[in-house]
Protein backbone atom coordinates (compact mmCIF):
# COMPACT_ATOMS: atom_id res chain seq x y z
CA UNK A 1 0.00 0.00 0.00
CA UNK A 2 1.54 3.43 -0.86
CA UNK A 3 2.50 5.67 2.00
CA UNK A 4 0.88 9.22 0.82
CA UNK A 5 1.57 12.39 3.45
CA UNK A 6 -1.37 14.59 4.29
CA UNK A 7 -2.89 17.09 2.10
CA UNK A 8 -1.63 14.41 -0.82
CA UNK A 9 -3.54 13.88 -4.05
CA UNK A 10 -4.84 10.53 -2.46
CA UNK A 11 -6.43 12.41 0.22
CA UNK A 12 -8.26 14.82 -2.18
CA UNK A 13 -8.90 11.87 -4.34
CA UNK A 14 -10.40 9.94 -1.30
CA UNK A 15 -12.43 13.03 -0.43
CA UNK A 16 -13.72 13.63 -3.88
CA UNK A 17 -15.37 10.47 -4.48
CA UNK A 18 -16.73 9.73 -1.25
CA UNK A 19 -17.93 12.84 -1.28
CA UNK A 20 -19.79 12.51 -5.04
CA UNK A 21 -21.10 9.13 -3.24
CA UNK A 22 -22.36 10.59 -0.07
CA UNK A 23 -24.44 13.40 -2.21
CA UNK A 24 -25.31 10.76 -4.60
CA UNK A 25 -26.85 8.37 -1.73
CA UNK A 26 -24.67 5.80 -3.55
CA UNK A 27 -23.10 5.89 0.17
CA UNK A 28 -26.43 5.48 2.33
CA UNK A 29 -26.78 7.72 5.48
CA UNK A 30 -25.63 5.94 8.67
CA UNK A 31 -23.27 3.83 6.43
CA UNK A 32 -20.22 3.05 8.13
CA UNK A 33 -16.79 4.32 6.97
CA UNK A 34 -14.47 1.97 8.06
CA UNK A 35 -10.68 3.77 7.64
CA UNK A 36 -9.06 0.54 6.77
CA UNK A 37 -11.48 -1.01 3.94
CA UNK A 38 -11.34 2.84 2.83
CA UNK A 39 -7.71 2.54 2.41
CA UNK A 40 -7.95 -0.55 1.07
CA UNK A 41 -10.33 0.28 -1.30
CA UNK A 42 -8.63 3.75 -2.69
CA UNK A 43 -4.55 2.24 -2.39
CA UNK A 44 -3.50 4.60 0.18
CA UNK A 45 -2.73 4.83 3.40
CA UNK A 46 -4.80 5.67 6.75
CA UNK A 47 -3.28 9.07 7.14
CA UNK A 48 -4.94 10.45 3.39
CA UNK A 49 -8.34 8.57 4.76
CA UNK A 50 -8.47 10.34 8.10
CA UNK A 51 -7.74 13.74 6.59
CA UNK A 52 -10.74 13.71 3.81
CA UNK A 53 -12.90 12.27 6.68
CA UNK A 54 -11.87 15.29 8.53
CA UNK A 55 -13.09 17.60 5.97
CA UNK A 56 -16.04 15.39 5.40
CA UNK A 57 -16.90 16.07 9.25
CA UNK A 58 -16.43 20.00 8.73
CA UNK A 59 -18.70 19.93 6.04
CA UNK A 60 -21.47 17.73 8.14
CA UNK A 61 -21.63 15.02 5.52
CA UNK A 62 -19.86 12.49 8.22
CA UNK A 63 -20.30 11.98 11.98
CA UNK A 64 -18.02 10.43 13.91
CA UNK A 65 -18.84 9.03 17.49
CA UNK A 66 -16.33 7.80 19.78
CA UNK A 67 -15.76 4.45 20.11
CA UNK A 68 -18.23 3.72 16.41
CA UNK A 69 -15.79 5.18 14.19
CA UNK A 70 -17.05 7.44 11.34
CA UNK A 71 -20.34 7.37 9.24
CA UNK A 72 -22.40 9.20 6.67
CA UNK A 73 -24.65 11.35 8.39
CA UNK A 74 -28.17 10.91 8.85
CA UNK A 75 -31.29 12.26 6.13
CA UNK A 76 -34.34 12.31 7.91
CA UNK A 77 -37.40 13.98 5.73
CA UNK A 78 -38.98 14.90 9.17
CA UNK A 79 -35.95 17.16 9.19
CA UNK A 80 -36.65 19.39 6.21
CA UNK A 81 -38.82 22.00 7.50
CA UNK A 82 -35.98 23.09 9.87
CA UNK A 83 -33.75 22.56 7.11
CA UNK A 84 -35.75 24.98 5.25
CA UNK A 85 -36.40 27.33 7.92
CA UNK A 86 -32.48 27.64 8.90
CA UNK A 87 -31.27 28.50 5.10
CA UNK A 88 -33.90 30.74 4.91
CA UNK A 89 -32.66 32.47 7.84
CA UNK A 90 -29.23 32.34 7.30
CA UNK A 91 -29.27 32.47 2.99
CA UNK A 92 -31.08 36.15 3.41
CA UNK A 93 -28.48 36.89 6.00
CA UNK A 94 -25.23 36.17 4.08
CA UNK A 95 -26.90 37.47 1.26
CA UNK A 96 -27.81 41.14 2.88
CA UNK A 97 -24.41 40.96 4.46
CA UNK A 98 -22.53 40.58 1.02
CA UNK A 99 -24.20 43.33 -0.45
CA UNK A 100 -23.03 45.92 2.19
CA UNK A 101 -19.73 44.47 2.09
CA UNK A 102 -18.33 43.11 -1.19
CA UNK A 103 -15.64 44.09 -2.73
CA UNK A 104 -14.88 43.83 -6.91
CA UNK A 105 -13.05 40.99 -6.48
CA UNK A 106 -16.33 39.25 -4.68
CA UNK A 107 -18.34 40.66 -7.64
CA UNK A 108 -15.93 38.96 -10.34
CA UNK A 109 -15.86 35.89 -8.75
CA UNK A 110 -19.85 35.90 -8.45
CA UNK A 111 -20.08 36.97 -12.42
CA UNK A 112 -18.07 33.80 -12.88
CA UNK A 113 -19.94 31.32 -11.08
CA UNK A 114 -23.39 33.03 -12.01
CA UNK A 115 -22.39 32.03 -15.70
CA UNK A 116 -20.66 28.89 -14.65
CA UNK A 117 -24.07 27.51 -13.56
CA UNK A 118 -25.81 28.68 -16.53
CA UNK A 119 -23.26 26.29 -18.56
CA UNK A 120 -24.02 23.89 -16.24
CA UNK A 121 -27.39 24.49 -16.60
CA UNK A 122 -27.40 23.51 -20.38
CA UNK A 123 -25.67 20.29 -19.73
CA UNK A 124 -28.87 18.59 -17.38
CA UNK A 125 -26.58 17.28 -15.39
CA UNK A 126 -27.70 17.16 -11.40
CA UNK A 127 -23.78 16.66 -10.18
CA UNK A 128 -22.72 19.69 -11.92
CA UNK A 129 -25.57 21.69 -11.76
CA UNK A 130 -25.60 21.06 -7.49
CA UNK A 131 -21.62 21.97 -7.53
CA UNK A 132 -21.76 25.32 -9.19
CA UNK A 133 -25.13 26.24 -7.62
CA UNK A 134 -22.57 25.55 -4.27
CA UNK A 135 -19.96 27.63 -5.69
CA UNK A 136 -22.55 30.34 -6.41
CA UNK A 137 -23.49 30.89 -3.15
CA UNK A 138 -20.39 29.86 -1.64
CA UNK A 139 -19.13 33.23 -2.63
CA UNK A 140 -21.46 35.13 -1.69
CA UNK A 141 -20.79 33.87 2.29
CA UNK A 142 -17.14 34.58 1.26
CA UNK A 143 -18.22 38.30 -0.01
CA UNK A 144 -20.31 38.48 3.68
CA UNK A 145 -16.98 38.42 5.27
CA UNK A 146 -18.83 36.98 8.54
CA UNK A 147 -16.63 34.06 9.02
CA UNK A 148 -19.53 32.48 11.72
CA UNK A 149 -22.48 32.97 9.40
CA UNK A 150 -20.24 31.57 6.74
CA UNK A 151 -19.54 28.30 7.75
CA UNK A 152 -22.60 27.70 8.95
CA UNK A 153 -24.57 28.76 5.83
CA UNK A 154 -22.12 26.64 3.31
CA UNK A 155 -22.94 23.50 5.82
CA UNK A 156 -26.64 23.97 5.10
CA UNK A 157 -25.34 24.36 1.10
CA UNK A 158 -23.91 20.94 1.27
CA UNK A 159 -27.17 19.83 3.01
CA UNK A 160 -29.17 21.07 0.54
CA UNK A 161 -26.87 19.55 -2.35
CA UNK A 162 -27.94 16.16 -0.80
CA UNK A 163 -31.65 17.50 -0.51
CA UNK A 164 -31.23 18.68 -4.20
CA UNK A 165 -29.58 15.42 -5.79
CA UNK A 166 -32.72 13.58 -4.80
CA UNK A 167 -35.18 15.88 -5.85
CA UNK A 168 -33.44 15.55 -9.54
CA UNK A 169 -33.70 12.30 -9.47
CA UNK A 170 -37.16 12.35 -11.02
CA UNK A 171 -36.45 13.50 -14.20
CA UNK A 172 -34.52 11.39 -16.90
CA UNK A 173 -34.06 14.23 -19.02
CA UNK A 174 -35.11 18.33 -19.71
CA UNK A 175 -39.02 17.82 -19.43
CA UNK A 176 -40.96 21.45 -19.00
CA UNK A 177 -41.03 21.26 -14.82
CA UNK A 178 -36.67 21.38 -14.94
CA UNK A 179 -36.69 23.34 -17.43
CA UNK A 180 -38.86 26.25 -15.96
CA UNK A 181 -37.19 25.61 -12.65
CA UNK A 182 -33.73 25.86 -14.54
CA UNK A 183 -34.68 29.46 -15.92
CA UNK A 184 -36.00 30.76 -12.51
CA UNK A 185 -32.94 30.02 -11.07
CA UNK A 186 -31.00 31.19 -13.39
CA UNK A 187 -33.40 35.00 -13.28
CA UNK A 188 -32.79 34.51 -9.45
CA UNK A 189 -29.26 34.22 -9.47
CA UNK A 190 -29.25 37.54 -12.27
CA UNK A 191 -31.19 39.05 -10.09
CA UNK A 192 -29.20 38.47 -6.87
CA UNK A 193 -25.96 38.93 -8.70
CA UNK A 194 -27.29 42.68 -9.36
CA UNK A 195 -28.21 43.46 -6.28
CA UNK A 196 -25.43 42.55 -4.33
CA UNK A 197 -23.48 44.38 -7.49
CA UNK A 198 -25.38 47.62 -6.58
CA UNK A 199 -25.11 47.25 -2.88
CA UNK A 200 -29.07 47.46 -2.37
CA UNK A 201 -28.95 45.15 0.27
CA UNK A 202 -33.24 45.47 0.70
CA UNK A 203 -33.57 43.85 -2.56
CA UNK A 204 -30.59 41.20 -2.10
CA UNK A 205 -32.36 39.67 1.32
CA UNK A 206 -35.76 39.58 -0.01
CA UNK A 207 -34.24 37.89 -3.29
CA UNK A 208 -32.69 35.69 -0.70
CA UNK A 209 -35.45 34.68 0.90
CA UNK A 210 -37.52 34.08 -2.39
CA UNK A 211 -34.49 31.47 -3.50
CA UNK A 212 -35.15 29.75 -1.10
CA UNK A 213 -38.82 28.91 -1.22
CA UNK A 214 -37.98 28.28 -5.10
CA UNK A 215 -35.95 25.68 -3.99
CA UNK A 216 -38.41 24.32 -1.40
CA UNK A 217 -41.11 24.08 -3.63
CA UNK A 218 -39.06 21.70 -6.08
CA UNK A 219 -38.23 19.94 -3.14
CA UNK A 220 -41.68 19.85 -2.37
CA UNK A 221 -43.15 18.51 -5.69
CA UNK A 222 -40.45 15.89 -5.91
CA UNK A 223 -41.10 14.48 -3.10
CA UNK A 224 -45.18 14.10 -4.10
CA UNK A 225 -43.48 12.08 -6.43
CA UNK A 226 -43.64 8.05 -5.31
CA UNK A 227 -40.47 7.33 -6.99
CA UNK A 228 -38.59 10.05 -4.89
CA UNK A 229 -40.64 9.41 -1.44
CA UNK A 230 -39.15 5.65 -1.83
CA UNK A 231 -35.74 6.91 -2.53
CA UNK A 232 -35.40 8.88 0.14
CA UNK A 233 -37.21 6.75 2.26
CA UNK A 234 -34.85 4.25 2.09
CA UNK A 235 -32.00 6.43 2.33
CA UNK A 236 -33.17 7.69 5.69
CA UNK A 237 -33.88 4.06 7.19
CA UNK A 238 -30.29 3.72 6.80
CA UNK A 239 -29.38 6.49 9.02
CA UNK A 240 -31.23 4.75 12.14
Amino acid sequence: MSEEPVTSAGSERVYRSLRRQILRLDLKPGAELDESLVSSRYDVSRTPVREALIRLTAEGLVTSVRGRGARVASLDLQDLRAFFEGLDILQRSVTRLAALRREQADIDRLEAHMLAFEAGAALVDSEVINEVNFAFHAAIADAARSSFLSHSYQRSLVEGMRIGYVSFSEHSGLDQRLATHLESTIHDHRDMFAAIRERDADAAEQLAGAHVELFRKRVATAILSSDVTQRISAASRHSG
